[in-house]
This record gives structure tokens, C-alpha cells and sequence, in this order.
């Protein structure tokens, strides 16, 4: 994509003449074999053509000039143009690419067709489908002494292009980044840049492939850090109302990343390229990559969660089976990550969180200076943020509200409420609760979800130093309202969710032990179901009736709406502040279906009018098909 005025930042993109048109600008069907008006980087090369060389090495072709007559701009620099004296090895950025030994033609000639041939050869050997042969054009693109674009590449185009102003490392970065391109177009060849990841995946896509190639290049962390410094600009094309926002591009490199180290080999060596080529060979929609092809990647590859979306069972009835999802988590994990080394829940860190010298591990995303508050600004005055009209939170972004709790005196408790006020069908609201351990770090104590459009809840604040809001749209974009405000005297009733650690609220990583789809606070215990629950709150509760439910499941009858069978209720006095009661409801399992071999559990917790439901186990349950299940 054509970014700008950027190569001297260090920073490789490559330049597309047609992405500089906005991406609401009607579509111009491409020309086959590219534009001559666009020179030798998006178009044939030009006349006169005998100022031209090619130098073949196997299925790679890579054309040069060295006639400054011809091609001024073109013309390979003093410093590369000249053949190797002898026959030599080729070791780049410590990787043995080959030899150089053709001594008629420059030796940077021959190393970029080198370069050309690992990458298709590291590729080919993850699995990838790679293109039978390979055209490189050296050139430059722009007449601007500014616009340095490394290199580039199209569907229609029979070529890459490399910039002659690049050597060495930089050069490998950057054929490793444009071959990834055409690896990608032997998956879907689409052209539809307002499809919802184009960006995303073409440019982050292969952003990530440099690191695959040469993994001390880790300029997926330098956009990352891009990404991080604006949370708030979408993965996903964003197409209104509203401004135009142009989506994350190279830095969605960071979001891939993040995915390939939770659900692929990544402990075996493999980086979890797995996870790319999955998502590649899934996101072949003729429309162009699609969010629908996305969450059927996700559900193909190992882990449990989901892309973007809680499994309810009953969502009216409050009835969620997991919480657990990647956007969350990685939003998360942007805050989270570097506060340890590795941070504890590896679902909130990032393999090479700690390269780039750190510059990468103590970044966190921004937060707009309105939005930073401490104990003493609230007790002051409550804090209230409301998108304004004329503005959305676009499909797959963020924002981050801090509360810094180690300022004033904190609140028993905090009360937030959140509100969605137009679109935003799908919101995503995370609470982290933090404090600090034995060692003084960081520590994530509790994390709260809803996907819920309006949205009450109190946060004790003892122990913690900070919390964190993060409202995050999903598909659908829209405004919302949302409130911080201290708070005392409540009755705040909490139960660990099902596959959650005791005293939390949401799942445990996964990949540290499969998950039980029990909750330790609802669980067999003898003849009887034991149920406890904790006043998180500063004020004594009512009294709190537990009523049991189950429904058993068999391999060919999973788990349920609507299907459940009482069991029994138990009911205790005032549960104080701090205190846990604890229920015991004399099991007996439901006799239907007649060949059960385990059964669910649905345990409602009320208090003064006010109910939540935790579901838990018992035996072998049999689990509906997951919400991305591809058919």
C-alpha cells in the first residue's frame, strides 16, 4: 500500500500506486500486466528494452539495467553494480543463501535471485502453495527524492519489484515480503481492497512472512508498536458512517503473530505458521477476505475460544459457556504484556516481547489524556465518555480507560456503566483488575467480560492498583457511553465461571491443561453438589438462594437451551463482606437421557432481585458444536 513519505523511517512498505486512491473511491478494473504510465515497478518495462538484462538463476528471472542513459532512475547504483571478482558464498543476515559465481552479471543480481529462491524454498517447506516461477524487476517507483517505496507487487502484475536501493538484509526483508504476496495470491487472487481484512491480511500478512524468513528482522514488532500507539484504527476495512478510516495494514502483523503463538506449534519451533496457512487456505471468498472465512480459520486450528464471540448457551437466560476469545485476549495482552518476563498467562504476552531492545516490551496503547484518572480525580468527579455523533468506534478497535487507584484513596468500589447508543450490536467490554505481586510487578487479579449493550457492574477495588477498561467494537461499528464513578455500601456476589481458576472470572489458558467445563465453585462433592459464593461487595447481602438445575448428555445429545431438569435449592442468611458461603444440594442425576454419561449444571445465584447463572459439570459432558464450526 502507498503509505508516504516513510522510507526514511526505516520502515519497509511496499508502494502500490492504486491504494493511494481512498477506499471509497470507485474501483478501476486493473490492467493485465500493469500500467507503462507506472515505469517498471507497476507496469511492463519500458522502452528501450535492450538497456534491459536478464539474469536467470532456475525458475527466477531478474531483470536490470545498468544504462544511466536509458533508465536514470532505474540504473543500479555505484556501489552494486559491478560482478563478483571470483566465485563466492552468499551469507546474508547470517543465512547461507548459496553461491555467487556467475561473473558476468552484478553480484547483487545473482544475490537477490538467491534471496528469491530461500524464500520460496522456506515457504514451499511450511506448507505454503508458491508460485512455479518468479519475475523480479529492480527499479524504483516515484519520482519524489522522498517517496522510496522498497518494493512491490499486484494480482494482475506478472512480477515483483525491488527497490536498487536496497542491500543486503534490507533487501532480503523485502523479496521476502513480496514473494509472500504472490504465495497469498495462489490462495485468493482477489483485488477487493474494502473487503473486511484485505489490508490486514495482504499487508500484515506478509509483514509477518519476513519474520519467517529472517527471524532477527522482527520488524513485525516496529509496526506493532504502530499498532499500540493507535488502538483505536480498525483491523477490519471500516465503511462507515462516519469519516473514512484506513484499517491497520502492516501493523495487523502483530495481531497474526499473537494468533500463530497461541493456537500453532509455537513450543516446537514452527512459529505456528499453521495458523497462517489455515487462515489462507480458508479466506478464499471470491468477495475478498471476508470475517465469516476468518472465524472458520479459527475454529480449524488447535484451542479452545473462539475469534471474537462468547458461546452462549442461552444468552437471555444468561447461560455462557465461554467468554474466551482471541480479539479480547489480545487486547489484553497489549497491556499485559511485558510487565514480566514472560508475563505469567502466556495468553497476555508475545513469544519476543523482550527483542528491540525493549522498545516494543514497554510500550502499552495509548489512552487519550481524558481518559487517564486517578482514585482522587473521581472522588472529585465521576468520569463519563460518550462517542460523539458523527463518530464510531470502527469493526475491530479499541479503546482503553485507566483508572490509577495508587493516587487518592480508592473507593470501596467502582462502578461501571456502559451503554451502547447506536450500532455496536456486538460490543466487547473488558475490565482488568490489577494489582502487584510479592515482587512488586504487575499482576492481572481478575478480568470481567460482557458482550452485553448496556451493562452495570461494581469492581472491589482492594488489592488492585489500577484498572483498566477496554470497550473494543467487534463487527459492527457504532457509539456507546460509558461511566466510572466511586461506590460503596453494594453487595457484589461472585462465583468462579466454568473453566475459570478459583476466585476468577474468566477461563484459564488453555493450553496449560485441557479445560474441565467445571467450575470449582459448583462441583460434585460426595452425594451432594457444592456451591460457594463470595461477597466481593462492602455491604452484608440478603439472603442468597441457590437453585440447581442439570440436563444430561450423551455423545450424539449434547448440552442444551431449554432442556434443563431442577434438582433442588438451598438458601442461606447474610453472606458479610469478604465472606464465602458455602450450599450443599443432594445430588441425583436426571434420568434423560437414559445412556448419560455426564451431565450439565446450571446453578442460579439470587440476592435481592438481582440473579446470575454459573454452569459447571458433572462427568463427561457432551458439548454443542462450536459457533465457527465449518459445515
Amino acid at each position: 500500500m502507498l503509505i508516504g513519505r516513510i522510507f526514511g523511517r526505516g520502515v519497509c512498505r511496499c508502494g502500490s500506486a492504486a491504494d493511494a486512491r481512498p477506499l471509497t473511491a470507485a474501483p478501476v478494473q486493473p490492467q493485465r500486466g500493469g500500467d507503462p504510465a507506472l515505469g517498471p515497478a507497476f507496469g511492463p518495462l519500458p522502452a528501450p528494452i535492450g538497456a534491459w538484462t536478464p539474469f536467470r538463476w532456475g525458475a527466477i528471472e531478474v531483470f536490470y539495467t545498468l544504462n544511466r542513459d536509458a533508465h536514470p532512475a532505474h540504473a543500479l547504483p555505484d556501489a552494486i553494480k559491478d560482478p563478483p571478482k571470483q566465485a563466492d558464498d552468499c551469507v546474508i543476515g547470517g543465512i547461507a543463501l548459496g553461491r555467487v559465481e556467475d561473473l558476468a552479471h552484478p553480484a547483487h543480481v545473482q544475490k537477490v535471485a538467491l534471496m528469491a529462491e530461500h524464500c520460496l524454498g522456506v515457504y514451499r517447506g511450511f506448507g505454503f502453495r508458491v508460485p512455479a516461477s518468479l519475475r523480479i524487476h529492480l527499479c524504483t517507483f516515484g519520482t519524489d527524492a522522498d517517496a522510496n517505496f522498497r518494493g512491490g507487487t499486484e494480482v494482475w502484475l506478472d512480477h515483483v519489484w525491488v527497490s536498487t536501493r536496497l542491500n543486503e538484509t534490507d533487501a532480503l526483508l523485502t523479496v521476502a515480503h513480496e514473494v509472500f504476496h504472490r504465495v497469498q495470491y495462489e490462495y485468493n487472487a482477489t483485488i477487493a481492497k474494502t473487503s473486511p481484512f484485505y489490508a490486514a491480511l495482504r499487508e500484515g500478512g506478509a509483514r509477518l512472512a519476513e519474520d519467517w524468513v529472517l527471524d532477527s528482522g522482527d520488524r513485525y514488532l516496529k509496526d506493532g508498536i504502530e499498532f499500540l500507539e493507535d488502538p483505536g484504527r480498525p483491523l477490519m476495512h471500516h465503511p462507515g458512517p462516519g469519516p473514512e478510516i484506513p484499517p491497520h495494514s502492516y501493523a495487523a502483523a502483530l495481531f497474526w503473530r499473537w494468533l500463530c503463538e497461541q493456537h500453532g506449534e509455537i513450543r516446537s519451533g514452527t512459529d505456528g505458521i499453521e495458523v497462517m496457512r489455515t487462515i489462507l487456505e480458508t479466506m478464499k471468498d471470491g468477495s475478498g477476505y471476508i470475517l465469516t472465512d476468518l472465524r472458520e480459520a479459527r475454529g480449524a486450528v488447535v484451542g479452545e475460544g473462539h475469534l471474537d464471540a462468547f458461546q452462549h448457551l442461552d444468552r437471555a437466560a444468561g447461560e455462557t459457556l465461554s467468554t474466551e476469545t482471541d480479539w479480547g485476549n489480545f487486547l489484553v495482552a497489549n497491556w499485559m504484556h511485558g510487565t514480566a518476563s514472560p508475563t505469567p498467562d502466556k495468553r497476555f504476552d508475545y513469544v519476543e516481547d523482550d527483542d528491540l531492545g525493549g522498545s516494543f516490551s514497554r510500550r502499552r496503547p495509548f489512552v487519550w489524556p481524558g481518559e487517564k484518572k486517578t482514585a482522587a480525580d473521581l472522588a472529585a468527579k465521576p468520569f463519563a465518555f460518550e462517542i460523539p455523533r458523527g463518530a464510531v468506534r470502527a469493526g475491530f478497535s479499541a479503546r482503553y480507560t485507566v483508572v490509577d487507584l495508587s493516587q487518592g484513596t480508592p473507593p470501596p468500589l467502582l462502578r461501571l456503566d456502559f451503554k451502547v447508543l447506536e450500532g455496536m450490536e456486538d460490543p466487547l467490554v473488558q475490565v482488568l483488575m490489577i494489582g502487584r505481586n510479592a515482587a512488586g510487578k504487575e499482576d492481572l487479579k481478575d478480568l470481567l467480560r460482557s458482550d452485553r449493550t448496556d451493562w452495570t457492574t461494581f469492581i472491589p477495588t482492594k488489592g488492585l492498583t489500577q484498572v483498566v477498561v477496554i470497550v473494543a467494537a467487534r463487527e459492527h461499528p457504532g457509539r456507546y457511553r460509558i461511566a466510572l464513578a466511586p461506590a460503596a455500601g453494594q453487595v457484589v456476589l461472585h462465583a468462579a465461571a466454568c473453566n475459570a481458576a478459583p476466585g476468577r472470572s474468566y477461563e484459564t489458558d488453555p493450553r496449560e491443561g485441557a479445560w474441565p467445563w467445571t467450575s470449582p465453585d459448583v462441583a460434585l462433592d460426595g452425594d451432594a453438589v457444592r456451591v460457594r459464593v463470595t461477597n466481593r461487595g462492602d455491604a452484608p447481602s440478603g439472603p442468597v438462594t441457590v437453585t440447581l438445575a442439570a440436563q444430561g448428555t450423551t455423545r450424539d445429545v449434547p448440552l442444551r437451551a431449554g432442556r434443563w431438569t431442577d434438582v433442588g435449592e438451598a438458601t442461606t442468611g447474610s453472606i458479610a463482606p469478604g465472606a464465602t458461603a458455602e450450599f450443599r444440594i443432594p445430588w441425583t442425576a436426571p434420568r434423560t437421557p437414559a445412556a448419560a454419561t455426564g451431565w450439565g449444571l446450571r446453578a442460579r445465584i439470587a440476592s435481592g432481585g438481582a440473579a446470575f447463572v454459573v454452569l459447571s459439570s458433572v462427568g463427561r459432558l457432551s458439548l454443542p458444536d462450536r459457533i465457527d464450526a465449518v459445515l
